[in-house]
């Protein structure tokens, strides 16, 4: 009855200029943010492929992970 929350994080990114990218990760409990000028990757996550962007989303998230504190 209560609303069902996905516990998976959600990624997002935002152009920020001379080919950069801020991709950040929303939990449930934080944000994490970080730089990226990793072009391939973005490429991924633009996909027209499913599992390519799904791939790139997952590695995305790690990257995040590693990059913040």
């Amino acid at each position: 009855m209560g609303k069902s929350q996905s516990s998976s994080p959600k990624l997002t990114k935002a152009f920020i200029g001379y080919g950069h990218y801020q991709l950040t990760v929303t939990y449930s409990d934080c944000v994490k943010t970080a730089i990226t000028g990793n072009m391939e990757l973005i490429d991924r996550l633009n996909s027209d492929v499913e599992k390519e962007r799904e791939e790139a989303t997952a590695e995305a998230i790690v990257f995040v992970q590693k990059q913040s504190f």
